[in-house]
């Protein structure tokens, strides 16, 4: 499974983290936001990195098949790979 890890500092980095989700899976602004329940502005809005409400982003997100991790400011992060139940090189599976 392709796993990518996407980082955002800042509202903008998350609008940018968004637009490249939501093109992934192919998505148009109107279509999304129609998904979301909100306006095409207001998603246009989340994109360009000003604010809209939290709640909004994650769903976004969610929508596109992303999740989100919110840590405080300068806090230490480990990042790992999911365990899959795909076999290993011995035939047993990772998890």
């Amino acid at each position: 499974m392709d796993q990518h890890v996407r980082w955002a500092y800042d509202v903008r980095d998350l609008g940018e983290a968004l637009r490249r989700a939501r093109t992934d899976q192919g998505l148009t602004q109107i279509e999304l936001a129609e998904r979301l329940g909100v306006t095409r502005m207001t998603l246009s809005r989340l994109e360009n990195g000003e604010s809209v409400s939290a709640e909004t982003a994650m769903r976004a997100l969610s929508e596109c098949g992303y999740a989100l991790v919110v840590a405080p400011k300068f806090a230490t992060l480990h990042v790992e790979a999911a365990p899959t139940n795909e076999p290993d090189q011995d035939g047993g599976t990772g998890g």
